[in-house]
């Protein structure tokens, strides 16, 4: 039987021993904890699963996420109606993605091997979600006629309004364009899936970002806490950094914790293989080579994080507390996403952790 590039280098792994060291330094001294909505949120989004999730396969397995966890670990300090919005865009993105990533049936063919049909989807996708957003937002009778309504993005009606009500927190058309690109990057990340074929480091990274969908929580950071800044601070050089460096650290994170999961279900587009192809270096070399970059973005971060609060001296105390909001909410996604990796039912490695914080994953 044929077997891929990347099906081979993924296989070539196994019986290796994945060795994690304990990460929990990069975070030090970042906002974390648990938002005490959590149990709240929980049975919102069951209900909400339960309302757009239609196939029970897909139900089931979109449940056991537990995105209402994930969400309260993201945003430990968010009201409940926050947390309500931010736990609906997670859904948004988990289903669609999950849809796509992986056959809900190994027995059907669906979006995850019909190229064309999961090209109309995203199509479907798009139309839908830009004209819920002018639905919400353009005067009476300025929107358009109602698209066709994919089921796999159907819950993204519920999202819309809460975001479009927001006015001043929350930069729709930058929104929209993330959401976009959510979406066709997931194109480029099939067609790699599809072909077994290895994508560059370089090719890996131009779709990665998008797919990754970090960017979009990025963009909802003031509506998180309920604050308003001036654009010229919201939208500086330091925050744009602070976007990149809040995107790539989760995405290498997560290719960390889920090259297990990975291995199991068949699914190649990983950073840990690409590289050891890509190098020739070993597991244990682009282990220590990934964690490096993930203490190299926190530092990035961290000195955004710095001159963004150097600037906001020339403003107010108001404006002063407002940022130190704002980059506490850039801080604690990327922590809740540290401890989802490693706590999660979805990746499966909290049995591996050791005493000292390392994790030892047999692949």
């Amino acid at each position: 039987m044929f077997e891929s590039e990347g099906i081979a280098a993924l296989r070539s792994l196994r019986g290796q021993l994945l060795q994690i060291p304990d990460l929990r330094p990069v975070y030090a001294g970042w906002a974390a904890g648990l938002n005490p909505h959590c149990d709240e949120l929980r049975t919102f989004v069951d209900e909400k699963i339960d309302r757009y999730v239609i196939d029970e396969k897909a139900r089931l397995k979109t449940k056991a996420i537990d995105l209402g966890w994930f969400t309260s670990l993201c945003y430990p300090s968010a009201g409940i109606e926050q947390l309500k919005t931010m736990a609906l865009m997670s859904m948004v993105f988990f289903i669609f993605d999950d849809t796509i990533d992986k056959e809900i049936d190994d027995e059907t063919p669906d979006f995850a091997s019909d190229f064309d049909a999961a090209t109309k989807l995203r199509q479907d996708s798009i139309g839908f979600m830009r004209h819920q957003f002018l639905k919400h937002h353009a005067a009476p009778g300025l929107h358009s006629q109602p698209p066709h309504v994919p089921q796999e993005f159907a819950s993204f009606e519920a999202f819309a309004p809460r975001v479009t009500a927001a006015t001043g927190q929350v930069d729709l058309n930058q929104l929209a364009y993330d959401f976009q690109e959510f979406i066709e990057m997931n194109a480029l990340e099939q067609t790699y899936r599809l072909s077994g074929n290895l994508p560059s480091i370089e090719e890996y990274w131009t779709y990665r970002h998008g797919v990754g969908a970090c960017f979009p929580y990025c963009t909802m950071h003031q509506y998180v806490n309920n604050i308003r800044l001036p654009n010229n601070l919201a939208w500086c050089d330091e925050v744009r950094i602070m976007r990149l460096e809040t995107s790539a650290q989760p995405l290498i994170c997560n290719d960390l914790y889920s090259l297990k999961k990975e291995i199991i279900e068949d699914t190649p587009t990983n950073l840990v293989p690409i590289m050891m192809k890509a190098s020739g270096m070993s597991l244990d070399t682009v282990v220590h080579e990934l964690v490096e970059q993930m203490y190299s973005s926190a530092r990035k971060f961290n000195a955004a994080a710095t001159s963004l609060r150097a600037k906001g001296r020339k403003y107010d105390t108001s404006i002063q507390e407002k940022i130190d909001m704002f980059i506490e909410a850039f801080e604690t996604f990327q922590t809740g996403c540290f401890r989802f990796f490693m706590n999660s039912k979805r990746f499966g490695v909290k049995d591996y952790k050791q005493e000292d914080g390392s994790y030892l994953i047999p692949l």
